[in-house]
């Protein structure tokens, strides 16, 4: 068992009781997905409330997993709580069993849903792995590399975009790889984030980011927060990601939280007023300050909006955090 996840588990196996709830069967395992866009602008800015509602409705069946499962997770990280990262390891079991995810996928937004779903499985499944019993580990361990190969199969057929899906795409591979010790996948993660550190320009933008309009500073940060998790796994793979480049991951970091404290230089490039960032989404700042001491003071009035949860970046990410859980 890797050291990372051993100073959590003996610990936690003391525990003789929890307070958590009877664990309710887990749904069947969805195979097929269908999702529809829901901009209605050729810069993908405007939001059509009904489309948005139509695809809500479609996906909400994964979306709910990935909530119950990510949360049970977290009850195991935060408090040792035993019982809910065994239910949180027969949903994910009877997830794989069912080959969920693995039939038809309806369209580029289906494709989106599965990757990042992909990585909030694959991450809540790193918390709980050492408590999975063997014949789990064997099913687990094989659908989240079949999830990962369509999803790596999609973006380099040339049919997914280069911008921030590219790097959730990264995140969900990523944590594939550590989830399941297959270096393939940390390879193809690599790739990935070296890539997106070529796209951050000298001002800290990304190119196909600034073209999103009022939503420009939004998806600044929406690419971020892939990045900045897939250099927190690097750790628990004995390297340092944030390193990379010369540290270049920070221009983009600095770029957003300049934009957050003030959002006129994108305003003035883009034309348009910006969305600002908030909520679970901004998750990635409680291990970002860490690392770089430099940015605490932009970034501590965002802390007001702490405890971060974000399903597809890794739940709770404050517990993650506090917990230091990503620290060899």
């Amino acid at each position: 068992m890797p050291r990372h996840l051993l100073r959590f588990i003996l610990p936690l196996c003391l525990c003789s009781g929890s307070a958590f709830a009877a664990c309710p069967e887990a749904p069947a395992g969805l195979r097929d997905i269908e999702a529809n866009s829901y901009y209605s602008d050729a810069h993908y800015s405007i939001v059509d409330p009904v489309l948005k509602a139509k695809n809500e409705a479609a996906v909400k069946p994964f979306s709910d997993y990935l909530a119950t499962v990510s949360a049970d997770a977290d009850r195991y990280i935060a408090g040792g709580d035993a019982a809910a990262a065994q239910c949180a390891l027969r949903w994910l079991d009877r997830w794989a069993v069912d080959g969920a995810m693995l039939g038809k996928v309806s369209s580029s937004q289906a494709q989106y849903e599965r990757k990042w779903t992909l990585a909030g499985v694959a991450l809540a499944y790193i918390k709980v792995r050492p408590l999975a019993e063997p014949a789990q580990r064997v099913h687990i361990e094989a659908w989240l590399p079949r999830l990962a190969d369509a999803a790596l199969a999609f973006v380099n057929n040339g049919k997914g975009a280069r911008n921030n899906h590219y790097y959730w795409v990264g995140l969900a591979v990523m944590a594939t790889g550590v989830a399941t010790g297959e270096q393939r996948y940390i390879d193809a993660a690599s790739k990935i984030y070296d890539s997106a550190l070529n796209d951050i320009g000298d001002d800290g933008s990304l190119p196909l980011e600034m073209n999103r309009a009022g939503r420009a500073l939004a998806y600044h940060n929406y690419a971020l927060a892939p990045l900045v998790m897939m250099a927190e796994l690097s750790r628990l793979h004995h390297e340092d990601w944030y390193l990379r480049r010369h540290g270049r991951l920070q221009k983009l970091a600095q770029r957003v939280l300049d934009g957050i404290a003030d959002p006129t230089w994108f305003v003035q490039k883009t034309g348009a007023a910006q969305e600002m960032p908030k909520g679970g989404i901004l998750g990635w700042i409680v291990f970002y300050r860490e690392t770089a001491p430099e940015l605490t003071a932009p970034s501590q009035a965002l802390m007001t909006q702490a405890p971060f949860r974000y399903a597809q970046l890794g739940g709770n990410l404050s517990v993650l955090a506090d917990k230091h859980f990503f620290e060899q």
